[in-house]
């Protein structure tokens, strides 16, 4: 395989949304979320390592109290199709009888988001619910529930950038970018 240099990348792709329009949707994810649970205490579970920067955002702008966990998930687990979600590292918080705030940092299909929902809901969460950065808009199939917190929306294009990443890089970008073919 051919080493790939990040600059190159870099380079090589466009600008989506700058830095302005990410806090903008940061800003609206915060306003929703602060109107949905008002003074609730949450649980922000980070789905890593993409979120990473987008919760970091966010629960700076969250007016209620909140604890905050991280969980690792994979349905590949080296394999080329997805299949059962398995936990790198669960939550390690009691999530029983608490609200459950995932933030993610994007939505696609929605499969992996899903399948950690379940697993929220088996260990006994009052309610889940899910937050994205951004979410694609395409005509892919989809699990057919859209997270209930969105910040913004792009079209189907391979983005980083908050948090996202191409082939393990520019995750630290303010902005997101589309990677464009040679």
């Amino acid at each position: 395989m051919t080493e790939i240099e990040p600059r190159e990348i870099l380079k090589n792709s466009t600008l989506i949304a700058d830095q302005r329009e990410v806090e903008a949707a940061v800003e609206i994810l915060a306003e929703a979320v602060n109107a949905h649970y008002q003074d609730q205490e949450i649980i922000l579970l980070i789905v890593m390592t993409g979120a990473v920067m987008p919760a970091a955002w966010l629960a700076s702008k969250l007016k209620m109290p909140i604890q905050m966990d991280f969980v690792h998930a994979t349905r590949y687990a080296g394999q080329t199709e997805g299949g059962e979600i398995e936990f790198r590292v669960p939550p390690r918080l009691n999530l029983e009888g608490h609200d459950v705030l995932i933030i993610d940092d994007i939505y696609d299909i929605g499969l992996t988001l899903q399948m950690i929902e379940g697993y929220c809901e088996s260990r006994g969460a009052r309610s889940v619910n899910s937050a994205v950065l951004v979410r694609k808009v395409h005509d892919r199939e989809t699990t057919g529930k859209l997270p209930e917190f969105i910040g913004m929306e792009v079209e189907d294009k391979y983005i980083f950038g908050c948090g996202m990443d191409v082939y393990e890089h520019w995750r630290h970008l303010d902005e997101i970018r589309a990677l464009e073919a040679d």
